[in-house]
């Protein structure tokens, strides 16, 4: 696993790939009833984190979803850059304790076949859990400051979000390390 902060024009561009990879997955939300809806942009999050380094999943989750929300039907706002951190901050933790994995193994492949698979999951996991918390802080938040407070709205469904959170962020950490190992042994990153 790739732990040197140099950033290349290659690796500026495939960067630039996976913001536009997480701005187009926003775009595609599955819903579920009236208040939730499933979205995959995290995985480009994810697969970034896991094949290079926190800073550049730092940079692909605010990116990513900052130029989601200006695009998206929400436009700027005074709140668009909070909107952009729990995506930042999924970026940044799993990049870190990928680090720690990349001290003891090699390649996202050979961690696919380790003991610390089940720990990079939870991490994963947890990773997921903490966005969708700040992504709850961020409603709570804009709600306040424009006037559409509702409790149901911001709370009443967090045991759900945090549920889908959970099985969404272990399913993306799995398959991005068969990601990310395939494109590897192809020599692609």
């Amino acid at each position: 696993m790739q732990t040197k902060h140099n950033f290349t024009a290659r690796r500026i561009a495939l960067n630039a790939v996976l913001i536009a990879l997480y701005v187009l997955l926003g775009f595609l939300k599955i819903p579920i009833g009236n208040m939730l809806r499933i979205n995959l942009a995290s995985f480009a999050v994810v697969v970034c984190a896991v094949a290079f380094s926190p800073i550049d999943g730092l940079i692909v989750g605010f990116l990513g979803e900052f130029l989601s929300q200006i695009l998206g039907p929400y436009g700027m706002t005074p709140t668009t850059a909070l909107w952009a951190l729990p995506e930042a901050a999924r970026g940044l933790l799993l990049g870190l304790a990928m680090l720690f994995w990349a001290r003891k193994q090699s390649s996202a492949a050979d961690l696919l076949k380790s003991k610390s698979l089940i720990w990079y999951l939870v991490v994963c996991t947890v990773t997921g859990v903490i966005a969708s918390l700040l992504n709850t802080l961020a409603l709570y938040v804009d709600s306040k400051m424009f006037g559409y407070y509702n409790h149901y709205m911001v709370f009443g469904v967090l045991l759900i979000r945090l549920l889908l959170a959970i099985v969404m962020s272990g399913a993306f950490g799995y398959i991005a390390l068969h990601i990310v190992s395939a494109l590897r042994r192809n020599k692609i990153i």
